[in-house]
């Protein structure tokens, strides 16, 4: 997770900037949890347990909340500058609900260990894709800040 706190006094950019990283955040935020829980086993359910179906649905929860956000964040009108950072923050949402979220679902349906194992190899791939489009994001909202004017006080990473 790479979020910036810029000092945006006046700056008619700094709303959208504030706006959008809360919603790039609460997604890295909803995935890393996701991801938490995977690596702990969390999603190795069989179908005839009773988790199966609340593990399931857990899944399809965390694509269509990245969704709701991916629209939430979609109707923010970004102005010029901040092109570059929007386009990038809306493909990371996407991601994650067409990669990970998708291979998540087929994952915890899987029942067989060899391709649970697999699709555990292509999930994580495809989280280092998405951590890939995450400092992407970063590096255009840099720009976009710079662009803008907007001083940048402190960065955060972990």
């Amino acid at each position: 997770m790479i979020f910036a706190i810029c000092s945006c006094k006046g700056n008619p950019d700094s709303g959208y900037n504030e706006k959008m990283a809360h919603l790039f955040q609460s997604c890295t935020e909803k995935l890393d949890e996701s991801y938490g829980k995977l690596l702990d086993g969390e999603y190795d359910v069989d179908k005839s347990e009773s988790s199966y179906e609340m593990k399931l649905n857990e899944a399809r929860a965390l694509s269509s909340y990245i969704k709701g956000i991916k629209c939430e964040a979609a109707q923010l009108r970004p102005t010029k500058t901040a092109e570059g950072f929007h386009v990038a923050t809306i493909a990371y949402m996407t991601q994650i609900v067409d990669g990970y979220g998708a291979l998540l679902i087929k994952y915890i349906d899987e029942q067989k260990k060899g391709a649970r194992k697999s699709l555990l190899r292509e999930i994580t791939d495809e989280k280092a894709r998405i951590v890939a489009l995450a400092d992407e994001c970063f590096a255009h909202q840099m720009a976009f800040l710079h662009q803008a004017g907007i001083k940048v006080d402190k960065e955060i990473r972990k």
